[in-house]
């Protein structure tokens, strides 16, 4: 069964149950009301023969108990219908023309009556009962009130009723129908919605014309829409990427591979000079050194994926000292100069990480032809920065937002003479990320590049 159903259903049977239930309880409340009324009327009719009858009685100079009395006589003083039940409850007159069932008189008293409502097929009476005595003589006196113009009105009240009922009913079943389908309009737009993006049109968004529930759903049904087509795009270019670093990977594999394959078939097949089996070797050797470099790095990278590092905290000026050692024989072997200065500040690091790091973006400068290179690094707040310049070849703008990813080499011919296998810059970035750290690349590629690094300062970042 779908929504709108059974909203229309609740709603009718709550609209039809609430309003029969609303208009009997306001009949039978006003049918009490009057039911009350009448009975005040019947006791005070009751009180009103029943001193008749004991006038009657007591101006009646035979009235002993053993004396039949003929309240034939006295029935002409009445004022309503009435009937006298002896105390064996025989009935002794009456003119009733309802009828009367006796047995109840044992609870009557001196001040106490009873009522009965009686009814014929024509007529409806109150009836109120009491006992009687005068001297030696006791009788119940029944007295009836007619109400059969009330039961004919309550019976009226019904039937017009009933029919205003279903009157009302076949009125509202429309204006039911109308509601239901406002309620459930806006719910099928996101059950629409919902099948359009299961379709995979992810671009599919909702429009939020209220501020209800209804409105909520929907904009919250937008955020999930953009969160999955966010989600669906970086699934795609990480899937794309994992196909561009399978076939870069297998590039890379099949270049050195096959120089290797060719000078070693050569050297197998032929006498060669000695100048030239120097130069194959030289070749192999240099292929060699690559792919051991490629290997390295990648066992790296997959490394670092599944390790946990824990860092220590460490003072910047130390840590960069024992790397001025390492660094400055291989800048000076180069013909570069190393500009250093650090100012004072700790950070958490793992030291054989960020001694790679700094190495591989070194060896970046160095290979970029650069002539100088200068590594600061200053505090500021609760971020201690550090920045490497060089003056080299630099990276061209629209290649910036490339760099760091696996494979990619900006100058591929100068990178494999140099036994480059595009993962430098790459690890670089893993290692920083492993570090809660940020990177910043800039070059304008003619004047050099600046990659600034920002971590985080021991102590500020816990206050």
């Amino acid at each position: 069964m779908k929504l709108f159903h059974k909203i229309f259903i609740c709603f009718v049977v709550l609209f039809g149950i609430s309003f029969q239930a609303a208009g009997c309880l306001l009949i039978n409340f006003s049918y009490e009301k009057v039911v009350e009324q009448e009975k005040k009327f019947a006791v005070q009719e009751f009180q009103h023969n029943k001193y008749i009858m004991l006038s009657a009685l007591y101006s009646d100079s035979r009235m002993t108990a053993d004396h039949k009395i003929d309240f034939d006589n006295y029935a002409e003083n009445f004022s309503v219908p009435a009937a006298v039940y002896g105390t064996d409850k025989s009935c002794i007159y009456s003119d009733l023309s309802v009828p009367f069932e006796p047995a109840g008189l044992d609870e009557t008293g001196d001040n106490y009556v009873i009522y009965q409502i009686n009814r014929t097929a024509a007529e409806s009476y109150i009836l109120v009962c009491g006992l009687v005595r005068q001297n030696e003589i006791e009788a119940y006196l029944v007295t009836g009130r007619d109400v059969s113009e009330m039961v004919n009105s309550q019976n009226n009240m019904i039937s017009y009723f009933q029919k205003i009922y279903f009157l009302i009913i076949c009125l509202g079943f429309p204006v039911i129908f109308l509601l239901s389908s406002l309620l459930v309009r806006s719910i099928n737009k996101v059950s629409k919605g919902a099948k359009r993006i299961a379709e995979g049109r992810y671009a599919e968004r909702l429009e939020v014309s209220s501020k209800d529930e209804i409105g909520e759903l929907a904009a919250n049904f937008n955020h999930m829409a953009e969160n999955i087509e966010e989600n669906i795009a970086a699934l795609s270019s990480q899937a794309q990427q994992k196909e561009d670093f399978a076939a870069n990977f297998a590039h890379e594999l099949k270049t050195p591979l096959t120089s290797v394959i060719g000078y070693a078939d050569m050297l197998y097949q032929k006498d060669l000079p000695r100048n030239q089996v120097k130069n194959a070797a030289e070749c192999i050797l240099n292929e060699g050194m690559r792919l051991e470099t490629l290997s390295l790095k990648l066992m790296d990278l997959f490394v670092m994926d599944k390790q946990v590092f824990s860092l220590e905290e460490m003072s910047v000026r130390e840590i960069f000292e024992n790397l001025k050692q390492g660094i400055e024989p291989v800048c000076g072997n180069c013909g570069v100069r190393l500009h250093m200065e650090m100012a004072s500040g700790r950070i958490q690091v793992d030291y054989d990480l960020f001694k790679s790091v700094i190495l591989n973006l070194v060896d970046n400068s160095i290979k970029a032809d650069c002539k100088d290179i200068w590594i600061t690094g200053k505090a500021k707040g609760s971020i201690y920065r550090i920045c490497l310049e060089d003056n080299g070849k630099g990276i061209p703008t629209e290649e910036l937002g490339r760099i760091t990813e696996a494979f990619y080499m900006v100058d591929k011919s100068r990178a494999r003479k140099q036994h480059g296998a595009g993962l430098g810059m790459a690890l670089v970035s893993k290692v920083i990320d492993i570090h809660g750290a940020r990177m910043k690349i800039e070059s304008d590629g003619k004047t050099g590049t600046k990659i600034t690094l920002s971590f985080m300062q021991k102590g500020e970042h816990e206050r």
